[in-house]
């Protein structure tokens, strides 16, 4: 008896340390993943040549291998990494009609999303309600504008406040737009944007009051046509004043592991100005314009630096030179000589989780191991090689 008491004993005390050796170990050190998926084609992609969209695919996993090759991520310990391709079939900043107009490029981006291991009811997954993002678009051009104010819009394309130069971030350009940076590989010889002349931007505004008054310059007959029209103008209005609002992209529920969703969205006001004022105000802009002088009226368009990034930004007279110029996308960018698939421009935007920031080189992004491992990417990616292909194609 006393013999097999001693036996127990003794087994007990060698499983013991060996349940402690198998305890879990710590999520930082748990073997993660990274994975790639596309977007299926919408319809708006239906009518593109096949050939390109699998070119544009291919220029979008080299991009994901250009991530995936760094030293943060050999082997991902403690995150996963998802990586999500789409593509569109135009720039949503691409509005210009008719024959004189540049034509459209499709347009593509990888979204990279960094999610921690965490513990939840019991589980342990990635945890992508919160996650560090990092967005690298190619022929993108209206990203390089992302998340400043659209002052107007009519038949040649949006108005925008020129975006400030940052410092440089990894060797690409920047740009500050509302304190978000804008990383931006492109040619040195070809301008993003092009000035907003004091004419274009007067006629847009008085446009635009006149649209809020219900003032067409159309004919009254023909009713039923006339409220068809006001459906599409609806839907999309040749001259209105609203803001993209740019909120990055995230996923809705880890728990359920449902497909991400792009917040970027066009907030149009909803409040009207009082009839009299407006009509005042487009009294007092149309005579403005009568008054500009032939050169005036070929001058750039500034408004008030105080208010470029609200919806009401003030055209300065015509003899200051201390405001914001205002710059229309250029489209005209793109190299008619080279393949659509082919990446002239890459614009990249980060955001890190827990207090939102969005500049990998500001201080203060919290210590989370996503944030960590994004900024590890940021600092050890082949950036180079990404610059080395835009330069090489540039004509």
């Amino acid at each position: 008896m006393r013999a097999l008491f001693c036996s127990l004993l003794v087994a007990l005390l060698f499983t013991i340390p060996m349940a402690y050796a198998e305890e879990v170990a710590p999520l930082s050190e748990k073997v993660g993943k990274w994975s790639f998926s596309m977007s299926e084609p919408g319809i708006d992609l239906k009518n593109l040549n096949k050939d390109v969209l699998r070119k544009v695919k291919g220029s979008l996993l080299e991009i994901s291998r250009t991530v995936t090759e760094t030293p943060a991520m050999k082997p991902p310990k403690g995150f996963e990494a998802r990586m999500w391709g789409s593509i569109s079939a135009k720039d949503r900043y691409h509005s210009c009609k008719g024959k004189s107009c540049p034509p459209s490029l499709p347009a593509a981006v990888l979204a990279v999303m960094m999610g921690r291991y965490e513990e939840k009811d019991g589980k342990i997954r990635a945890a992508f309600n919160d996650p560090s993002t990092m967005d690298i678009s190619i022929n993108n051009l209206g990203h390089v504008f992302a998340n400043l104010p659209v002052f107007y819009r009519d038949g040649e394309g949006y108005m925008l406040p020129e975006p400030k130069r940052g410092e440089d971030r990894s060797g690409m350009i920047s740009f500050v737009n509302n304190g978000r940076i804008v990383a931006v590989i492109a040619s040195k010889n070809r301008p993003l944007w092009l000035p907003v002349s004091r004419e274009r931007y007067l006629k847009a505004a008085i446009e635009t009051a006149g649209k809020q008054l219900g003032i067409s310059s159309e004919p009254v007959k023909k009713v039923k046509k006339k409220k068809t029209d006001k459906k599409t103008a609806e839907a999309e209005p040749l001259v209105e004043r609203h803001v993209f609002v740019e909120e990055g992209r995230t996923w809705i529920d880890p728990a359920d592991e449902r497909e991400w969703v792009e917040k970027s969205r066009s907030a149009i006001p909803g409040t009207m100005e009082d009839p009299e004022k407006l009509q005042e105000r487009m009294q007092l802009l149309q005579k403005e314009l009568d008054e500009l002088t032939p050169e005036q009226r070929k001058m750039q368009a500034l408004v008030d630096a105080s208010s470029a990034d609200s919806q009401q930004a003030p055209l300065l007279p015509a003899d200051r030179t201390d405001g914001v110029a205002v710059v229309t996308p250029n489209f005209a960018y793109f190299s008619k000589k080279l393949p659509a698939e082919t990446p002239q421009l890459i614009t990249v935007q980060w955001k890190f989780s827990g207090n939102r920031i969005y500049d990998p080189e500001q201080s203060g992004i919290s210590e989370h191991l996503n944030n960590q491992k994004m900024l590890e990417i940021y600092r050890d990616a082949d950036w180079g090689g990404l610059i080395k292909r835009i330069t090489q194609t540039a004509p």
